[in-house]
């Protein structure tokens, strides 16, 4: 096996591309996260990252029976004092079951969301918040890693 010598010019820099990706993130909260399931834990009483609002939204959200295979994506604002900004718009539906199931799964959603806000935000991410658009997918597929960049959020149904 050989193994690869690097100059020290070489490893400066690597080790500068990376300070460089971080500092261009800014701050961005970039992780591949193991999912988060649809659940009853008790939310923080004031949210104040990405991951505690995740938390909040997955409690909120009771998954119908019979809609395996189902998603729904939603986009909407969130003000700096954690109400919502106007109405979420549906920017994506996959609706799978019978009529009836295919109807709660969409209304289960929708309540999710309902029941959830406002949430009690610390200032600090409160004026995250006003200034992210929150992209939000319910998805009742087996669970996957997903990236939870900022507001990009994934909530699964528990297995």
């Amino acid at each position: 096996m050989r193994h690869a010598v690097m100059s020290h010019e070489t490893i400066r820099r690597l080790v500068v591309a990376r300070r460089l990706g971080a500092a261009m993130l800014g701050g961005l909260s970039m992780t591949m996260a193991l999912p988060v399931f649809a659940q009853p834990p008790s939310p923080p009483a004031t949210v104040n990252n990405w991951a505690e609002l995740r938390a909040t939204l997955a409690s909120c959200w009771s998954v119908p029976p019979d809609t395996r295979g189902s998603l729904i994506a939603f986009l909407f604002g969130i003000t700096k004092t954690g109400e919502l900004r106007g109405a979420p718009r549906v920017t994506a539906r996959r609706l799978e079951g019978h009529q009836e199931a295919r109807k709660h799964y969409e209304a289960a959603a929708r309540d999710a969301v309902s029941r959830c806000f406002p949430v009690t935000v610390t200032p600090s991410f409160g004026a995250i918040l006003g200034e992210s658009p929150i992209r939000l997918r319910f998805v009742n597929t087996p669970p996957t890693a997903a990236y939870q960049i900022n507001g990009n959020i994934t909530i699964f149904a528990p297995p």
